[in-house]
C-alpha cells in the first residue's frame, strides 16, 4: 500500500471513528457526558477572541484592576468608586435606563469579522447575555420576565447584534460562539423563584440560542450560586449532545454548577490563573487585554498588555496543551478600541509567519526548557497586583526575556504536530551568542532544523545528551518574526502517552490497590520508592496492594517513540479515627460570621463576630453584605459507617475543612470556583467538623462535599450536621 493510499485510509478511519464517538447517546450523568470527545476543530484552533459587550459598555467604567462588566453589581453593592462616577455622569438615571444610550450605531459586523480573521483567531465567543440579563438577541423571555424592554432588538440598538455578527463571521474561517450567564443578578424571577427562573427563563433562552444561531461554542458562566442538579445542567448537556443541531460540533465548558469547575465538563476554564494547566484535560485560559473584560475607559495605554506579552502568553498556553481566549471590549457605539485592534493585528502578523507552530499542535513531553538559574520566581505584592492589568514588569516578561538577577527564564517553548511528526522550538529571545542548546535531546543523524520565517537550514551537532544549534546573525530584515522565533525540527518528537496511576480502596480497605494503565502496546515500568523509573524498573503486569505509604512513579515505552512523561501519585494507608463521645446533640451546625476590614484571609476569623447562630448547612446564605466577609462553622458530623471518606470544598474565595482537629482540605486561595479535597478514615459515629471560609471581594460561594469510597460525591447533608 503506497503512502497516499495509507493517508486516505487513515482519514476515512478517523472520520468513521469520530462519527461513532459523536453518535453515542449521552446520559445526563457526568460519567457519560465527560466521555464526549472535544471537537477536533477547537483542539486545533488554539486561539479565540472573547467579546464582552452590552449595556455595561455605556458607562464602560471601573477602577483599574476590576471588571467593568460588573458595573451594575458595584452600584448595588456599595462600590463607592462606581457610585460616584455614575452620579457625576448619569445623575439619577438607573442602570436600566442606560439601555437607551447603548446605540451600537457604528457597529460593522463585516469589519469585526475581517479583524478577527486577520488576528489569526479560529473562534469567537460573544456575550449573548451577561449577569445583568440584557440579551443581545430578540429574547422574549428577557422582556417578559423583567417587565420591560431588555434586549437589543426591543431596546437600545434595535438590532439583532448576535445574529448580525454570526452571519458576518460565518463568511470567514472563524467559528462563531457565544457566552451565556446562567444567573442574572437582579432578575425578579431569579430573586423570587429560582426553579421557575431555570425552567421558564434560562432553559428556553439557551434552547432558543442553540436552535436559532447554531453556535460552535457555548460558554456558560454565573453558575456558582447553585449546584448542577439545581441548574439541571446535565439534562441540558444531554439534549445538546444528543438532539441539538450542533450536537457534533459544539464545544462546551466546565461552568455548570457550584463545585463543577475543574472537575467536570468538556473544557476547563482558568481565569487569570496563568500557573494552572491540565496535562490530561482540555483547557482554555481567558483574560482581558488590560484587566477588565468589558470596555473600561479608566484603563490607559500602559494598563494594556503589549503585543509581545500577548504573543508569549499564547505560546505559553499552547505549549502546555491549552487554548488562549483573549478578550476585547467594544464601546457602546460598537467600535473596538484601536489599541485592541492593533494588538489583534500584531498577533495575527506573528501567526501568519509562525502559525504552523501553534495550530494543530499538542503538548509535547517537555512544554518548555529553563535556562540556568532559580525557577521559583514569585511576584511581589505590588507587582502581582499590577502585572495582570499592565504590561509593565509583566510576569510573562520576567519568565521569558527579562528575569530578575539569579532567576532562570523559559528560554525555549515546545509544541508538537503528531500528524507530521514535527517538533517546534519557540524562542522568546534571540541568543546573543547565536548558540542554542536543546537539553536532554538526541536527534537522529541528518535531522533537518530550520527557521519557519526563512526556511534557512541550520547547522547542529550532538554534544552528549544535548543538541547544539548554530544560529545565523540576527537580521530583522531577514528574520521577520518579532516577539518570538520558531525553529522546526523535522521528523522528530513522537513520544509514548503518559500512563495513568489509579489508587483505590476496595470495600473501604485501609490499604491502597494500585493499577496503572497506558496506551495499547506500551510497556509500563514503575517504582514505589520515589526513584525515577527506567526500562530496568519493574514491569507492570497487574494491580497490586501496598501496605505502607509510598510515592508511585511510572513511565511508558512504545517502540519507535520517545519514552513518556512520568506519572506520579501518592498512596496512603489509613487508620480508622475513633468517633467522639458526645452528650445530647441538636440538629444544625453553629456558625460565626465576620465582616473584617482591610485584607481578608484565614486570619480574619480571630476577631469579634458580627453575628452567631445555628444553620442547617455549610454555605453563605447567612451573609449580611454582598462581599468581603468570613464564616467559621463548628459542630459534629454523623458518620453512618466505618470507611474512608473524601471531603472537599468548592469556594470563592478561600476555605479549609477540619475533621477531629486535622486539616483535611486546604483550599486557601483567593480565586473563584476552585475545589480541593482530602481523605480520612473514620469510624461510625460523631466526629468534630470545622469549616473556615472567607471572601476577599467579588463573587462568593461555598459548598462542602462528602464522598464514600466508590460512591458519589454529595453536598454534606443537613441531617449529618449537629451541634
Amino acid at each position: 500500500m503506497n503512502r497516499l493510499h495509507k493517508q486516505i485510509l487513515s482519514t476515512l478511519l478517523l472520520t468513521v471513528l469520530y462519527s461513532f464517538l459523536f453518535a453515542q447517546n449521552y446520559q445526563p450523568t457526568w460519567q457519560s457526558l465527560d466521555s464526549r470527545p472535544v471537537p477536533q476543530w477547537w483542539k486545533d484552533g488554539k486561539f479565540g477572541i472573547f467579546i464582552h459587550w452590552g449595556v455595561y459598555s455605556v458607562p464602560g467604567f471601573s477602577r483599574v484592576g476590576a471588571y467593568a462588566e460588573w458595573y451594575q453589581n458595584g452600584l448595588m453593592s456599595g462600590d463607592s468608586v462606581r457610585i460616584k462616577y455614575h452620579k457625576e455622569k448619569f445623575g439619577d438615571r438607573s442602570y436600566y435606563d442606560l439601555k437607551n444610550d447603548f446605540k451600537a450605531e457604528l457597529f460593522d459586523p463585516e469589519a469585526w469579522a475581517k479583524l478577527f480573521e486577520a488576528s489569526g483567531a479560529k473562534y469567537i465567543v460573544l456575550t449573548s447575555k451577561h449577569h445583568d440579563g440584557f440579551a443581545l438577541w430578540p429574547s422574549k423571555e428577557a422582556d417578559r420576565d423583567w417587565g420591560f424592554a431588555w434586549n437589543a432588538v426591543s431596546a437600545g440598538p434595535h438590532r439583532d447584534l448576535l445574529g448580525d455578527l454570526f452571519a458576518a463571521v460565518r463568511k470567514t474561517s472563524v467559528h462563531p460562539g457565544m457566552y451565556y450567564s446562567l444567573y442574572e443578578w437582579y432578575n425578579p424571577l431569579w430573586k423570587t423563584n429560582k426553579p421557575k427562573y431555570i425552567s421558564e427563563h434560562m432553559w428556553p433562552q439557551m434552547k432558543d440560542l442553540v436552535n436559532t444561531y447554531k453556535p460552535d461554542v457555548f460558554w456558560t458562566d454565573g453558575e456558582w450560586d447553585l449546584s448542577d442538579e439545581e441548574w439541571k445542567s446535565k439534562d441540558f448537556l444531554a439534549w445538546l449532545y444528543n438532539e441539538s443541531p450542533v450536537k457534533n460540533s459544539v464545544v462546551t465548558y466546565d461552568r455548570w454548577g457550584s463545585g463543577v469547575r475543574f472537575h467536570h465538563g468538556e473544557v476547563y476554564t482558568p481565569e487569570y490563573q496563568p500557573d494552572i494547566d491540565f496535562a490530561d484535560h482540555a483547557w482554555e485560559e481567558s483574560r482581558g487585554m488590560g484587566f477588565s473584560y468589558g470596555y473600561n475607559r479608566a484603563e490607559d495605554a500602559w494598563d494594556y498588555n503589549s503585543a509581545q506579552v500577548l504573543v508569549l502568553s499564547l505560546i505559553d498556553k499552547v505549549s502546555r496543551g491549552g487554548n488562549f481566549l483573549l478578550d476585547i471590549g467594544p464601546d457602546e457605539h460598537g467600535k473596538i478600541p484601536p489599541i485592541m485592534q492593533e494588538r489583534l493585528l500584531e498577533i495575527g502578523g506573528w501567526l501568519k509567519i509562525n502559525g504552523e507552530a501553534i495550530y494543530n499542535t499538542v503538548r509535547w513531553k517537555t512544554p518548555f526548557q529553563w535556562s540556568e538559574g532559580r525557577t521559583d520566581y514569585k511576584p511581589g505584592k505590588s507587582e502581582k497586583k499590577n502585572s495582570e492589568a499592565s504590561s509593565n514588569n509583566d510576569i510573562m516578561l520576567k519568565l521569558t526575556v527579562n528575569p530578575d538577577p539569579g532567576y532562570a527564564v523559559k528560554e525555549i517553548f515546545y509544541t508538537y504536530n503528531p500528524a507530521t511528526n514535527s517538533l517546534y522550538a519557540i524562542l522568546p529571545k534571540y541568543p546573543s551568542d547565536k548558540k542554542l542548546i536543546i537539553k536532554n535531546t538526541t536527534l537522529p543523524a541528518g535531522t533537518r532544523i530550520y527557521f519557519l520565517s526563512t526556511e534557512q537550514t541550520l547547522q547542529w551537532k550532538q554534544m552528549g545528551d544535548n543538541v547544539a544549534v548554530q544560529l545565523p546573525d540576527y537580521d530583522p530584515n531577514v528574520i521577520q518574526s518579532p516577539y518570538a522565533y520558531v525553529l522546526k525540527i523535522e521528523n522528530y518528537g513522537a513520544f509514548a502517552a503518559k500512563p495513568q496511576i489509579n489508587i483505590t480502596y476496595p470495600n473501604s480497605s485501609p490499604l491502597p490497590t494500585i493499577s496503572i494503565t497506558a496506551a495499547n502496546g506500551s510497556a509500563i515500568h514503575y517504582t514505589v520508592d520515589g526513584s525515577e523509573p527506567t526500562a530496568a524498573s519493574p514491569l507492570y503486569t497487574k494491580p497490586f496492594i501496598l501496605n505502607k505509604k509510598a510515592t508511585i512513579k511510572s513511565i511508558a515505552f512504545h517502540t519507535g517513540n520517545l519514552a513518556s512523561n512520568m506519572a506520579v501519585a501518592e498512596a496512603k494507608t489509613y487508620h480508622l479515627v475513633p468517633a467522639t463521645k458526645v452528650g445530647t446533640l441538636q440538629q444544625g451546625i453553629a456558625y460565626r460570621y465576620f465582616e473584617p476590614e482591610g485584607r481578608i484571609n484565614m486570619q480574619s476569623m480571630q476577631g469579634v463576630p458580627v453575628n452567631t447562630g445555628v444553620t442547617n448547612s455549610i454555605g453563605i446564605d447567612k451573609k449580611q453584605r454582598a462581599d468581603k466577609f468570613a464564616f467559621l462553622f463548628e459542630g459534629y458530623i454523623n458518620i453512618a459507617k466505618d470507611g474512608i471518606y473524601t471531603f472537599s470544598t468548592s469556594s470563592d474565595d478561600g476555605s479549609a475543612l477540619y475533621i477531629d482537629g486535622e486539616q483535611i482540605v486546604n483550599n486557601d486561595e483567593a480565586a473563584g470556583g476552585l475545589e480541593r479535597e482530602g481523605k480520612i478514615a473514620l469510624k461510625k459515629g460523631y466526629h468534630k467538623i470545622k469549616v473556615a471560609y472567607y471572601d476577599s471581594g467579588g463573587g462568593n460561594n461555598l459548598t462542602a462535599f462528602i464522598q464514600t469510597e466508590g460512591g458519589n460525591k454529595q453536598p454534606i447533608d443537613t441531617k449529618q450536621l449537629f451541634h
